[in-house]
């Protein structure tokens, strides 16, 4: 018999069995590591109410709580308003597998295999859902080299207050993840999700959310920048008696993000777009709309001090506020201005019945090495502000928003008083092409082949519309 193939079984046996103690070590570790960091912050409240660890599992419950009575107490509002007993919590269940070989609910490889549970006994006075379920599950595994996979539900949910004619009805959520190289790939979706009282109602379906990302729970909830991408869905939205008898329909509202870092430059890049196939309700008809804002250049230091100033003023006194925000920008925003932050609206278009219009605006802050004697230093700020911007918009929807512009103005005079409204109309559309007119002969709009445009551009203090210098309202310094 070949005693090193024997010795070199019995190694890796040893190994195989030893090895669930260390991981479940360092399974206590992060336990430890992610109750430290929730109980860091302002409001919240983490704490291990048992911990059983074994060679090849570990069961932990942890309960979470959301400090409100503190909230109250900073903003000096009666708690006699707010009848409360205790902190609103509730408790978490945690079932780990050792790996690296794990028995959970199956034989499979792994460094763990987790199961984490909330049943939220405490909710269902309020809630009701299948009695068999936790209202939270999420179960995974964490591969031998890390990676990250899982999947997590939410079961469906119901709630009625009769006396205030309240009904809420959620079909429920179920996502999965799977790793990505470096990254974590998400998908969720529910069906529907509606809600109802006496004078409204909202109803949503086929809600669906897509993430990339390659940060950790306890990063985000530390408020840590990391790369990421993510898209929300909903197929439509009807809202219903937000007026007496209107209903407003949304068709494919899509919300999206992209996260970008610049490790050299410690900078973050976020882009946020909206866009709403079709929109229809009382005064509303548009299709084909989009909104997609850039902020570029964000100091990461600058982020992570505003977000500590975010959560600790949560228990600040709402008059001591002002003036510990005045500290905050003292002491943290020239860091930021340095960075040379950029605001740009990117897409800005949509269709209306009249016709169509896109814009955009790129702004940006260069330049600045000092904080101005006083924040509201207009001709400081537009001093070192580059800014260039566009709007085109076809020629019935421009001669639209126009006839609109006169008409407030002729409404805003004496004689409108004594004018039918066949009068009043028919004095606008005699006046609108001749303001458009006006604008065309001083620069302000330019005409082209579909419609008019304006571009508008600042620098070193100085602006123009469609190339003819304006005058600003202060003097910037020289």
């Amino acid at each position: 018999m070949n005693k090193p193939l024997l010795a070199g079984a019995g190694v890796t046996l040893v190994a195989l069995g030893v090895a669930p103690y260390f991981i479940g070590t360092s399974v206590h570790e992060n336990v430890n590591a992610a109750v430290n960091e929730i109980n860091q912050q302002a409001v919240y409240s983490a704490e291990v109410l048992s911990y059983d660890k074994g060679w090849f599992s570990t069961t932990a419950e942890i309960k979470l709580a959301v400090d409100f009575q503190a909230l109250i107490n900073a903003q000096n509002v009666d708690s006699t308003d707010i009848p409360m007993e205790e902190n609103p919590s509730i408790t978490a269940t945690l079932v780990v597998h050792h790996g690296p070989v794990y028995f959970g609910d199956g034989l499979g490889l792994g460094r763990v295999h987790y199961t984490a549970s909330i049943d939220g006994d405490e909710l269902r006075e309020y809630v009701q859902w299948d009695g068999q379920q936790p209202i939270y599950r999420n179960e995974g595994v964490v591969g031998l080299f890390g990676g990250l996979s899982y999947a997590d539900a939410i079961p469906a949910l119901s709630a009625t207050a009769e006396e205030e004619g309240f009904t809420l009805l959620f079909s429920g959520y179920a996502g999965e993840a799977e790793p990505d190289g470096d990254q974590t790939l998400y998908t969720s979706s529910g069906e529907s999700l509606s809600i109802s009282a006496d004078e409204f109602s909202l109803e949503m379906k086929n809600l669906s959310m897509d993430m990339s990302y390659d940060g950790d729970m306890v990063a985000a909830f530390k408020g840590d920048f990391f790369e990421s991408t993510g898209k929300a869905r909903i197929e439509s939205i009807e809202i219903s008696n937000i007026e007496p008898g209107a209903t407003v329909k949304i068709e494919n509202l899509a919300f999206a993000t992209d996260v970008k870092i610049d490790e050299d430059n410690n900078t973050a890049n976020v882009y946020v777009e909206y866009a709403v196939d079709k929109a229809v309700g009382p005064e509303l008809d548009a299709t084909d709309m989009v909104l997609g804002v850039a902020i570029n250049n964000l100091d990461i230091d600058f982020i992570k001090a505003y977000q500590d100033f975010s959560n600790n003023s949560l228990l600040v006194p709402s008059e001591e506020v002002p003036a510990k925000m005045m500290e905050f920008i003292e002491a943290n925003l020239l860091t930021q201005l340095k960075a040379e932050p950029e605001i740009n609206i990117t897409k800005l278009k949509a269709t209306l019945p009249e016709g169509s219009f896109n814009a955009y605006a790129n702004t940006k802050l260069v330049g600045i090495d000092a904080l101005p004697g006083t924040l509201e230093d207009a001709a400081y700020w537009v001093t070192h502000l580059l800014a260039d911007a566009q709007i085109t918009a076809d020629k019935a929807l421009a001669q639209s928003m126009a006839s609109g512009y006169m008409m407030g103005q002729l409404m805003a005079t004496p004689q409108a008083q004594n004018m039918t409204a066949e009068e009043l109309q028919a004095a606008v559309e005699q006046q609108t092409p001749m303001m458009l007119s006006t604008f065309a002969q001083q620069g302000l709009i330019k005409e082209t082949e579909k419609g008019y445009e304006t571009k508008l551009t600042l620098k070193d203090g100085e602006a123009s519309v469609n190339g003819t210098p304006i005058p600003l309202p202060f003097a910037p310094q020289q």
